[in-house]
């Protein structure tokens, strides 16, 4: 049986009871049983390493790199049909209907690899805020025991994402799909909410705040770098069309 964090009820009826988890149970028990106990007995877990981790997250998001470019690709060849249709005959036959395959296939094969690796170091580059976050909070846990368990929820969800992302490529019924997407992507949220949790032994709010807080520094830094960039540009203005007045005038 898995050992049980101290800070957890040992009667609790949420804690799974089982031995070892296989592969599948861990990502379906990670998305179908939203509780502390669960993601206790994840990261309780003997593989709970942060290696499989990272390749778990590896292959979720090469499969996700593939759906979302792929999905892009067939966007791009919808849009094309339409242009085709609102140009008159005699120009829309010089576009070439090839464009939107080939770029499926180039940005497919070569994208899709990039996609993951970057993806490998969000993920980790993401845990390890929230774990700081989280000790800044008073968290007893480890980077290695979150990342696995938050790569056990990030693998299942990367999959539903992916297919939605596909769908969403639809015409007209895409923005369906799309809502569903936000939707899974908030119940992500929620899974990491309770993975914190369990790894880290912390109340909600905590645990909330630890999840979202850096996020949100980061969404605040990226405004004020691009507050800075426009209002140094704003300020330049005048100077920078000097410049260019004076090379124009050197040219004539």
């Amino acid at each position: 049986m898995s050992e049980i964090p101290e800070f957890l009820d040992q009667n609790d009826p949420s804690l799974e009871s089982g031995g070892e988890m296989t592969i599948f149970e861990t990502w379906i028990a990670a998305v179908t049983k939203p509780n502390v106990g669960t993601f206790a007995d994840i990261a309780a877990q003997p593989g709970a390493t942060t290696g499989k981790a990272f390749l778990w997250v590896f292959v979720a998001a090469l499969i996700s790199g593939f759906a979302n470019l792929l999905a892009q690709s067939f966007s791009v060849g919808s849009q094309m049909g339409g242009l085709q249709d609102l140009l008159p005959p005699e120009i829309a036959r010089e576009i070439p209907m090839s464009v939107p395959s080939s770029i499926g296939f180039g940005t497919v094969i070569c994208g899709a690899p990039v996609f993951a690796i970057m993806g490998v170091i969000g993920f980790a580059i993401s845990v390890a805020l929230i774990q700081w976050v989280a000790k800044l909070f008073g968290g007893a846990g480890s980077f290695d025991k979150l990342a696995y368990t938050f790569s056990a929820i990030f693998v299942p969800v990367s999959v539903v994402s992916a297919l939605l992302s596909l769908l969403g490529a639809i015409p007209f019924v895409g923005v369906c799909f799309g809502v569903l997407s936000f939707a899974v992507s908030i119940y992500m949220i929620v899974l990491q909410v309770f993975a914190v949790q369990a790894v880290n032994g912390l109340d909600t709010g905590k645990a909330v705040g630890s999840v979202l807080l850096p996020g949100l520094v980061f969404f605040l830094f990226i405004c004020c770098c691009v507050a800075i960039v426009v209002g140094g540009l704003t300020a330049m203005g005048p100077a920078i069309g000097d410049i260019f007045n004076e090379l124009n005038q050197g040219l004539y």
